[in-house]
């Protein structure tokens, strides 16, 4: 038996889904040889899963199994705070942030996957209608992922490249608020990271 655990936001939560997301849909594909461990919290930024991975991580790792840490975040760090007139969390300080994270997990598991961050759909999302004072918009979005595409490059650690890709498809229909998924987009959240996470159980 293999330990896969998720840290994100709301979208690997699963918001908007009733089955769960991407990450009950992978868990229910590998349910027989791999526990996966869904540790999605909506609005969380990477600070956040700095406060909690690693004491999260302790209470599930089994030292004599396989353990798969995955990050999925980013989104939210991208956010541009109208009153402040800054993003939620700054690039140097998000690149931190990925720097201190990684550092911390393999100290946990040497086996370390990040997924990448997801496009929204603009005219929905500036400003975003419950929460008016943020803003989700691809041009700041399209910043983050870079830093955190080059991030995992530098260090060799396996990346999951879904902007780009959903930016070449149709992908507003694959939303249902402008940010989070609907079920055709979980799906196809579904397909680019299950192969990448299956070549590891």
């Amino acid at each position: 038996m293999k330990n896969i655990l998720i840290w994100g936001d709301s979208i690997t939560y699963g918001h908007g889904d009733s089955k769960g997301g991407w990450a009950a849909r992978f868990q229910e594909k590998v349910w027989d040889k791999t526990l996966v461990y869904n540790l999605g919290i909506p609005g969380d930024t990477t600070a956040e899963i700095l406060g909690r991975f690693e004491f999260e991580a302790r209470q599930r790792v089994d030292p004599g199994e396989k353990t798969i840490l995955v990050f999925a975040i980013g989104l939210n760090d991208s956010i541009f705070l109208n009153d402040r007139g800054i993003s939620q969390t700054s690039i140097d300080q998000f690149i931190k942030n990925l720097h201190e994270i990684y550092t911390r997990a393999k100290n946990i598991s040497s086996h370390v996957l990040f997924v990448g961050l997801t496009p929204v759909d603009d005219t929905k999302t500036n400003p975003v209608p419950w929460a008016p004072n943020k803003v989700y918009k691809n041009e700041y979005i399209a910043k983050y992922d870079q830093m955190l595409k080059s991030f995992c490059r530098e260090s060799s650690i396996p990346f999951v490249d879904v902007f780009s890709v959903w930016r070449e498809k149709n992908y507003i229909g694959w939303l249902y608020d402008g940010v989070h998924p609907n079920k055709e987009g979980y799906d196809k959240l579904l397909q680019l990271i299950s192969p990448r996470l299956e070549s590891t159980v």
